[in-house]
């Protein structure tokens, strides 16, 4: 499944359009944690940014389809 990783922060939401395949939802979201403290120790992440972790089935792309989120900070 192909998961999309869009941040969140101070200065609004900047789209994954490219997104990564992953075999389950488990590795994805240890990928969203990792994407949120590696933002965090370069110092571009806030309390209030969040990773949204959107993915969607098919051959869809990140603007289409079935889409679950799951928000990591």
């Amino acid at each position: 499944m192909r998961y999309y990783f869009h941040i969140v922060d101070k200065y609004g939401l900047t789209p994954d359009e490219t997104g990564c395949e992953y075999a389950d939802q488990d590795a994805a979201v240890l990928h969203a944690q990792r994407i949120a403290t590696e933002l965090a120790k370069a110092g571009e992440f806030c309390r209030s940014g969040v990773v949204l972790l959107a993915a969607v089935s098919g051959p869809s792309g990140p603007g289409e389809g079935a889409i679950d989120l799951t928000a990591k900070a």
